[in-house]
This record gives C-alpha cells, sequence and structure tokens, in this order.
C-alpha cells in the first residue's frame, strides 16, 4: 500500500536527538530558545507521529486498559478492570492520556507550528502540523471536556506555566477554523511534508485526511449543534475525503520490543506480546458473538486461538475450531472449567484445551511487532457518508458507501503482517447477507456496528463514537464473582482530569470542575455527548 518504510530508520535519529531535546531535557528547553531552533520540523514530525502508539504505558493504559474495555472490544486481563470494569482501582491509569500528550505530542507539535510560521520552506509541513494537532487535541477533548488549549504548550513560547482550561464548544469552533485553513494552505509548488510517516509527505493525501477529519469531527456534535455539524460535514465532503485504503492515515512501526524511551515500535503489540497466556488480552464475548453471528471474516485476523504463546511464539493454531469470547467484565479465571477435548466437525479429536487457552487471544497477525495502527481509516470515512447519506448532508447512495466502508475494512485488515487476505468471494458473501436497513433508525444502527468493529484496536474512537452515536447497543456490566460496578451499572461517559492538575493549576482547574457542577466525575457529559 503506502511505502513508509523507508523512512522508520529516520526514528532512529529522532530518538536520539528530539526526544532526549525535547523531553528530557525540559529545563533547558525552557531557558535556551536555541535548543528548539536547532530541531528540523521533519524530525519533530516523525517523533509525534511515532510516540501516538509508540509510547507503551499511554497505550496500555488508556487505549487497552479502559477505551477498548469499555467498548467491550478487549477483557480478561487484570488491566481492563479499569475499563471494563469501571472501578477505579488505580486513578493514574485514567490520566494516561494526558500525561503521555501533554509533555510530548503537544509540546511538540505546539513548537512546530510556532516555529514555521511565515518560513516558506516549510509551508506544506507546518500545514500538516496544524491539521495534525487538531488530531491530537480531540483525541484529549473528547476524553475529558474541557482541557487546555489555545495556551497549553506554551510555557517557552509565551511563558504560561498555568493554561487555562478552554470550553470543548470554543474548541471545537477552532479545530474547524484550523482544518479549514489547514487544508487551503497547501502548495503544491512547495516542498513536500517533512519527516512524514503518514503519508510520506504527499500534500493530496494530507488534504483528504484534514478533510476526512472535519468530517468526522463535525458528525461528532451533531447532538448539540446538529446546524453546525451538518454545515461541517457538508463542507468537509466538499472539499474532498478519502478515496480509497491508499488515503487511509496509518503508521507502520519497525520490529522493535520495548525499551527506555523507545518509540519506533507498535506498542499496542508490546503490551500483548507482554502479557500472553493467561495473564493477557482477551475478546470478549460482545464481539466474538457479533462477529460469528454475522460471518464476519475480519475475526480470524483480530483474534486466534492458540494453545500457548511464549516469547512471541505462537502454539499450535486452534481459531478453525474455536472462537470463542470471554464473558465480559470477567478475568480469564473466573470462568474456571477447563475446554478439555477439542473434536472438529466430523467428531475427529484436535487437541486438548487447558483452561486459560480456551477463549480468543488478539491474533498473532494483529500482535505483530510491526503492525501498523491505523489512526483514520478509508472504511471509516465511507460509513461515515453513508450516514450523511441519510441525514441528506451532502451524500447519495448510502447502501453503496455503506458497502464500500465495509469492503475496504476488511481489505485493509491484511496489511497487519502475516494476515492472510480476505477472499473476495467472502467479502461479497457478507456484503450480500449484511445490507444496510432501509428504515430509520436500523440503518443508523447497523452503520454504527459496522464502525465499532472496524475500530477494534482503536478504543478512543471506538468509545467516542459509542457516545455520539448510541450503538452498538451494549448491555453495562454489572458484577462477576467479586468484581462489582462502581457505576451502578452505568457506561462512564469521561475520564478523570489528573489529580495533579488541582496542586500544579488550581485556578483554571477548579473552573472547569465548576463547569461540570462541582464534581470531576466519570459519569459527567462531554459537550457534544448531549442526552
Amino acid at each position: 500500500m503506502k511505502a513508509i518504510k523507508n523512512i522508520i530508520a529516520l526514528s532512529i535519529f529522532v530518538m536520539l536527538f528530539a526526544l532526549s531535546s525535547c523531553t528530557e531535557d525540559f529545563e533547558e528547553i525552557n531557558t535556551n530558545p536555541n535548543v528548539f531552533n536547532s530541531i528540523d520540523p521533519g524530525n519533530q514530525i516523525t517523533k509525534i507521529q511515532l510516540d501516538l502508539v509508540g509510547v507503551q504505558f499511554t497505550s496500555w493504559a488508556n487505549n487497552l486498559g479502559i477505551c477498548s474495555p469499555m467498548v467491550q472490544h478487549l477483557g480478561g486481563s487484570w488491566w481492563t478492570q479499569h475499563g471494563g470494569q469501571y472501578r477505579v482501582v488505580e486513578r493514574p491509569h485514567w490520566y494516561a492520556l494526558w500525561e503521555g500528550s501533554y509533555p510530548n505530542e503537544v509540546k511538540n507539535i505546539v513548537d512546530l507550528v510556532h516555529r514555521t510560521k511565515d518560513v516558506e520552506e516549510f509551508k506544506n509541513t507546518r500545514a500538516a502540523a496544524r491539521i495534525l494537532k487538531v488530531y491530537i487535541f480531540s483525541k484529549l477533548t473528547d476524553l475529558y471536556g474541557d482541557i487546555p488549549y489555545s495556551e497549553a504548550g506554551k510555557g517557552f513560547i509565551d511563558k504560561i506555566l498555568q493554561p487555562k482550561y478552554d470550553r470543548q464548544e470554543d474548541i471545537y469552533t477552532d479545530f474547524f477554523k484550523e482544518l479549514e485553513e489547514a487544508v487551503q494552505s497547501f502548495d503544491s509548488s512547495s516542498q513536500d511534508v517533512r519527516g512524514d510517516l503518514m503519508f510520506n509527505g504527499d500534500i493530496e493525501k494530507w488534504k483528504r485526511f484534514g478533510n476526512s477529519l472535519r468530517m468526522r469531527l463535525g458528525f461528532r456534535i451533531s447532538k448539540v449543534n446538529p446546524s453546525e455539524s451538518e454545515k461541517q460535514v457538508r463542507a468537509a465532503i466538499n472539499g474532498g475525503v478519502m478515496q480509497s485504503n491508499d488515503d487511509t492515515c496509518m503508521v507502520t512501526y519497525g520490529e522493535f520490543n520495548f525499551g527506555t524511551g523507545e518509540n519506533r515500535g507498535n506498542a499496542i503489540s508490546q503490551v500483548f506480546r507482554a502479557t500472553p497466556n493467561s495473564e493477557g488480552f482477551r475478546l470478549t464475548n460482545t464481539l466474538v458473538d457479533f462477529m460469528k453471528n454475522t460471518q464476519d471474516p475480519r475475526l480470524s485476523i483480530y483474534g486466534g486461538t492458540y494453545l500457548s504463546v511464549n516469547s512471541g511464539e505462537y502454539g499450535q493454531d486452534l481459531t478453525e475450531h474455536l472462537k470463542l469470547g470471554i464473558t465480559y467484565g470477567a478475568m480469564w479465571w473466573n470462568e474456571w472449567a477447563d475446554f478439555g477435548d477439542l473434536v472438529d466437525g466430523g467428531g475427529n479429536y484436535v487437541a486438548y484445551v487447558p483452561h486459560a487457552q480456551k477463549h480468543m487471544q488478539p491474533s498473532k497477525y494483529v500482535a505483530a511487532l510491526n503492525a501498523p495502527f491505523f489512526h483514520m481509516t478509508y472504511a471509516e470515512v465511507e460509513l461515515l457518508l453513508a450516514e450523511a447519506s441519510i441525514r441528506n448532508w451532502g451524500a447519495s447512495d448510502a447502501q453503496s458507501h455503506f458497502e464500500k466502508g465495509i469492503r475496504a475494512s476488511m481489505e485493509l485488515v491484511s496489511q497487519y503482517p502475516g494476515a492472510p487476505p480476505i477472499e473476495q468471494s467472502a467479502i461479497d458473501d457478507f456484503v450480500a447477507a449484511n445490507p444496510l436497513p432501509a428504515t430509520f433508525p436500523d440503518d443508523m444502527r447497523v452503520i454504527h456496528e459496522q464502525m465499532w468493529v472496524n475500530f477494534f484496536l482503536n478504543g478512543e474512537e471506538a468509545y467516542a463514537d459509542f457516545r455520539r452515536s448510541g450503538y452498538p447497543e451494549l448491555v453495562p456490566f454489572t458484577s462477576v464473582e467479586w468484581y462489582s460496578s462502581g457505576t451502578g451499572g452505568i457506561i462512564p461517559r469521561r475520564h478523570f482530569y489528573p489529580e495533579f492538575e488541582a496542586t500544579n493549576n488550581p485556578i483554571n482547574y477548579q473552573e472547569a470542575v465548576d463547569r461540570m457542577g462541582g464534581t470531576d466525575d466519570w459519569l459527567n457529559r462531554v459537550w457534544w455527548d448531549a442526552e
């Protein structure tokens, strides 16, 4: 698909230079203006893009431990109780994205946009950075609500050490302005985007990503401001969104295991490799049963059943014979009975399956250290166009867009290392057997159920789309053995602010909490998540 591996090697330099210069030497950065001025903006772009899913604890705690369990993609691991069992076991896990993003991606992207202003050489790099900035902050505000935005990352630039918390409504207004201006500012006569792992510098693909992101965020506000939502969706479509899987926003990582300061490997895969078998993650019965009932061929690429996984080596592959999800909210040890002898459809003995290995794990394909991460896919764009068609918001032929979205998703998963391509006949059969309903709200339900499946391993986006659309219709966790819901069986609507903000930025923190009614609660709704 996209030949982006040729610049992965650049990250070696970035790790040694940008990481140490931009992250560890924070005090020097805030006193010596020549530190940032000596960094090539392309190196910063590379570091930022790698950090998005290359930092292990952020991916582990936030994506896999909270967001993916929240939407019932993953369970089984002790870590999933933070999102899957809704208990505030260790509050710092709810701060992971905040603590990971502000000192790293935010600090670098704000500096990059600032330094490249009016620098002709970096005109397209700056335009891409403005889009990337919106993407980074959208993840933060969608999880926390009101956040430091307009003054964030300006400790050195403007000496702002206690940034205000902007209202999410105002943040979204600026998102749309930034995306429109950034897309329009690309110049085909200027240099390509430097250091770019997402699109290899291609400004046309950056334009389509900027418009596609605008459409995603435009739909996000559909409940709270439908007229503005329609305006932004139409503008995005008219501007030109993704046209094929070649436009998918993704980063392909190198085969690196976790190390101190390492960000060249896929942190999600590193987590799966670090906690295999009895300690590891499992696909939930919510996801597995849904995909089995629709005979979805992606299931065998998302998950696998293996007799053992040791040091990254996978034992006998039983996926063909055994597709079993773990009870949602349960740990692997909550379902004690051994599976026992496994036989095939003809009654032939296949293997003895121990208890700890009977539920589907993340497959060896998605757990490959060099697996890509899909930040925004063409499949998502087509599914959103199907919704736009239903709403009559600038697109037509919802069924066609729906089918294109499913086909694109099924074709894209072959990008996972070693994953077999899904046969075209299997895709055709699935599309024929799962048409888009012709009546509301069933059409919306089916679109967003497929969005949910497509977002596997992108828990943050799956959680945002679930809160926006209400689909899939998840049954909240209440209890299993000695665990019970900390919310009375209500799915949380946001993340907690970090407790240290009450000390480090007390006035602005308290103003944001007061706007929520005086309590920093996970059941409070962010601005766009209207009831």
